[in-house]
């Protein structure tokens, strides 16, 4: 698996800020190597939320909006509206073809879906749509995406067995005037409403130490880490 500037990236994130918090990384990647990136958030609206009160879909829109100028994203949304936060009550074959119509048209060389044991029922709907909507088929018939990741959440509790990334990516790699766990930050810092402060899971201090952990087990400083569903060797 190799970046470069003709590669193709599709990231399908539930919710706005689930991309920066699982693949910040993979995006400040795609960003140094100026790949083409999609960020396909499958749904974004108003909601309860437990620690500010409510989550509102016009602010949260903005919030993309920082996001595709920061990082010169692509940007698809599925959902607005009513499905936010209720990705389970919808059909499953709506949500896998609308994944399929996506990579059909962007023709991806990675995709990267969302953890399937996560404790969020919207992720482990999108993951579940996701990895039918990836189901292998003859090249000649439709496109075929060589490589798909798993990403994860900075949180796991009791949902079944803990990550365990089988593929890192060096986040110490230079960009611009820091690195890429640098940038991947500033993205996350995109989405304003959802930054919390330590011990919040979701806190940059943790995704910093998320890093170092990750960095360990590559034998690097820092890294970002993913589970390798499908691979291709050239």
């Amino acid at each position: 698996m190799e970046i470069t500037s003709k590669t193709k990236v599709l990231i399908i994130s539930p919710h706005p800020d689930d991309e920066s918090l699982g693949v910040g990384g993979l995006i400040a990647k795609c960003v140094k190597e100026k790949a083409k990136l999609l960020i396909n958030y499958t749904s974004v609206g108003s909601s309860r939320q437990l620690v500010t009160g409510s989550t509102v879909e016009e602010i949260r829109l903005k919030e993309i909006n920082a996001v595709k100028a920061l990082t010169n994203a692509s940007i698809k949304i599925d959902y607005q509206g009513n499905e936010f936060c209720r990705l389970d009550m919808v059909p499953q074959k709506e949500i896998i073809e609308k994944i399929e119509d996506t990579i059909e048209e962007f023709k991806p060389d990675i995709v990267a879906i969302p953890y399937r044991n996560s404790y969020n029922q919207d992720h482990r709907a999108v993951y579940t749509a996701s990895v039918t909507a990836l189901r292998p088929v003859p090249r000649n018939i439709r496109h075929f995406v060589p490589t798909v990741l798993e990403f994860y959440e900075p949180y796991f509790w009791g949902t079944g067995q803990r990550p365990s990334p089988n593929v890192y990516l060096n986040l110490d790699e230079k960009l611009g005037k820091g690195n890429l766990l640098d940038f991947a930050i500033k993205i996350i810092k995109c989405h304003k409403t959802q930054v919390r402060t330590d011990p919040f899971a979701r806190s940059i201090k943790n995704i910093e130490r998320i890093s170092h952990i990750y960095g360990i087990e590559a034998g690097l400083t820092i890294a970002e880490g993913y589970h390798l569903l499908r691979g291709e060797i050239n």
